[in-house]
């Protein structure tokens, strides 16, 4: 009884006048037994009360302000209809508005659970017309969502179900505030609350899907700011609208699709399997149907939103596989939509190459061979090629420490040059000294690969000795990459002239600072090792050992020697080479002018071992026609008195006894043919042997001076 005066006084006349006037004509009919029963906790006594407000909506509807009582429900007439009918509206919208100031916005559950139901009957009577009334009907029932009691929420959630049942699509123009509603009750922590949700939600979905003026640019703003949530419940609220409105036929997503693509895939990385399964399903469901209209599509904002989620930073790997798969699609379906993007893309797919998850790093290399193909493609225009931008990509993969990363960077840079030369060139500095520096890398396949790239860097004439140059000091800077050079010069041989290649560091090491002539002479003893020893200068040897018999040949063993001066004993295997005996006795000879060292015996020991090997088989042979050749027994017999009496002497020593003596005999009294030089040859071996002197001369000061 006390509830029921409690009641009573909230819902009688106050003193307040603007209240009374306002809703004069709806106090009087609202009972203090009709209150009761709406805010009763039995169920019953609430149908008991939402039955009598379905009667008092009917009265309102069909009666004017003349005939409105408390003590009856007849319906009188008037003469007047359509006014009747307006004055209707108008007292129902009041009783409306009265109902939702005085229930639903009460600080009191059971007054709002009773505003709700009271709604809710309001929408049975109105039935038909019930669209005039859903601008005031809907707003108080959905701020109930929000309420800190879950009954009320609950309520709520019935509620805009009786309504929307009533009014089907009529609710359309609703839908806005209804969703968002659906979207916060969608992780509501109340089960009953949830329960209720989903069928409110499925509801509004078959009216939705079943009405054809549903407006679709109005959906997609409210999709779209919400998609980015990192709630579990409402993800996966906002997946089954996404599937239930790309599933009717009239509804084009696919155009919309920019607006919430990066929210889907950032649902790849949720840690709910179930959710990450429905993400994958409807990406997968998009692409499809991308493939089946990519003329209409523009792929544009679609790229910048993949190549956003193909990032290295922290996130799914799922979401990065995808993502390079879409883009791979997207190649597949138009390259020509893609290729404006090419660098981003290529600056995408490239930091996953040797990334650990294999699918991961498969789809990155299927998705990279794609757009290696396509720039290759001589039908892709130059002009589309942003060479600028991808030799930045290529600068920061040859940086990265994985092997995979260099390699692919050196094989873009590969694929630019060939393509257009003249403009990687333009560009070139961006990338020249890692280039060099990858001349370092432990790896011998990024080392042959980087090789290639600087070759055909260097097949101008400039940067030919630019390079040349830098790797020489690069030498001279880096003791491990010298123990390389066997493996650079072998390489460079086969892509580039061997004999300019030896021509033109012969020039940059006469160049040499007196201050660097020790490294100089060290280079020299390495270059002339791979001279004689790389298959791959198979060719150079030959036009070395015609320096008696071409004008080519001459002319390159005398560019070679006065290099190699810088090194006395790789000076001396040239002239062997070169079968320049004469001269080559003249240096032995002039030894007695240099510091025997132990280095120094220790290279005459190797080039002992080298005289038995198969380049220097023309020499030995030579051997059988000593009279023929007598200097180059007297070189022969000089190395041996220099040499000690060690494994090399006593080899060397054995080879000359095989001599046949005869032929000794017959040197005596007979001109050899190397005593008839022309006079030309002489003064050439004489300046060549000044040069040796000289050179000789140089290294005996430096050492003085070091000494002192």
């Amino acid at each position: 009884m006390q509830h029921s005066a409690s009641s009573a006084s909230l819902y009688q006349p106050s003193n307040n006048t603007g209240v009374e006037n306002e809703f004069s004509e709806i106090i009087p009919l609202i009972t203090q037994a009709l209150i009761r029963n709406l805010t009763d906790k039995l169920k019953e006594k609430r149908k008991i009360g939402g039955e009598e407000i379905e009667r008092l909506v009917l009265k309102l509807l069909l009666t004017d302000s003349d005939t409105l009582s408390t003590t009856t429900t007849s319906v009188v007439p008037s003469s007047d209809d359509d006014d009747k009918l307006k004055k209707g509206e108008i007292l129902v919208k009041k009783l409306i508005r009265y109902l939702t100031i005085h229930l639903i916005d009460s600080i009191q559950p059971n007054m709002k659970k009773g505003g709700l139901w009271a709604l809710g009957s309001c929408a049975i009577a109105l039935y038909r017309d019930i669209g005039k009334y859903l601008e005031d009907l809907v707003p108080p029932i959905l701020r109930c969502f929000g309420d800190q009691d879950a009954k009320v929420r609950f309520h709520a959630s019935e509620a805009v179900y009786n309504v929307a049942k009533i009014a089907r699509g009529k609710i359309i123009p609703q839908f806005h505030v209804i969703f968002d509603g659906l979207c916060k009750l969608s992780g509501d922590p109340d089960t009953t609350v949830q329960n209720a949700n989903v069928v409110l939600d499925r509801l509004i979905k078959d009216i939705v899907t079943e009405d054809e003026i549903f407006n679709i640019d109005q959906f997609i703003p409210e999709l779209s700011k919400r998609i980015n949530t990192n709630d579990p419940y409402v993800r996966q609220f906002l997946l089954s609208w996404i599937i239930v409105l790309d599933s009717v036929p009239d509804i084009d997503l696919i155009e919309y699709l920019p607006h919430f693509l990066s929210g889907v895939f950032f649902m790849l990385s949720d840690p709910n399997r179930e959710i990450v399964n429905q993400a994958k399903t409807v990406l997968d469901e998009f692409l499809t149907e991308i493939e089946y209209s990519y003329d209409s599509i523009d792929f544009g904002p679609l790229i910048k939103i993949l190549i956003a989620h193909c990032d290295d930073a922290p996130g799914s790997s799922l979401a990065k596989q995808t993502a390079i798969i879409w883009i791979y699609k997207f190649l597949l379906f138009d390259k020509r939509k893609v290729l404006p993007y090419h660098s981003q893309v290529i600056g995408a797919i490239l930091p996953h190459i040797s990334n650990n998850e294999m699918d991961l790093r498969n789809a990155s290399t299927q998705a990279n061979s794609e757009v290696m193909r396509i720039i290759e493609d001589k039908s892709t225009p130059d002009q589309t090629i942003s060479f600028s931008d991808v030799m930045k990509v290529i600068k920061t993969e040859l940086q990265k420490p994985s092997i995979p990363n260099r390699i692919c960077a050196l094989k873009w840079c590969h694929i630019l040059l060939n393509k257009n030369l003249d403009r990687v060139m333009k560009h070139i500095d961006i990338i020249f000294g890692l280039l060099l520096k990858s001349l370092s890398d432990p790896n011998e396949d990024v080392v042959s690969l980087d090789l290639q790239v600087l070759a055909i860097i260097s097949t101008t004439e400039e940067n030919f000795q630019k390079f040349l140059r830098s790797l020489l000091q690069m030498f001279q800077n880096d003791n491990n990459l010298l123990t390389k050079a066997g493996f650079i010069f072998r390489k460079l041989s086969v892509m580039l002239n061997p004999e300019k290649i030896f021509k033109e560091l012969s020039n940059i090491l006469l160049d040499t600072k007196q201050s660097n002539m020790e490294f100089t002479s060290s280079l020299v003893q390495t270059l002339n090792m791979i001279l004689l020893t790389s298959k791959e200068l198979l060719g150079l040897r030959t036009s070395i050992k015609k320096s008696h018999s071409s004008v080519e040949g001459q002319k390159l063993f005398h560019d070679l020697f006065k290099s190699w001066c810088h090194n006395s004993i790789a000076t001396l295997t040239l002239c062997l080479l070169a079968n320049q005996y004469k001269l080559a006795s003249y240096l032995v000879s002039s030894f007695t002018e240099i510091e025997v060292t132990v280095e120094f015996l220790t290279q005459i020991d190797n080039l002992v071992q080298l005289l038995e090997s198969p380049i220097f088989v023309d020499l030995r042979l030579q051997l059988l026609e000593p009279h023929k050749h007598p200097y180059l027994l007297k070189t022969l017999y000089g190395l041996m008195m220099l040499l000690p009496q060690t494994t090399a002497f006593t080899k060397l020593s054995k080879r000359l006894e095989c001599v046949n003596s005869l032929c000794m005999i017959q040197m005596t009294g007979q001109k050899s043919l190397e005593e008839e030089n022309s006079k030309e040859d002489k003064s050439l071996e004489e300046e060549l042997l000044q040069h040796f002197k000289t050179m000789q001369s140089k290294f005996r000061t430096i050492n003085e001076i070091e000494t002192d």
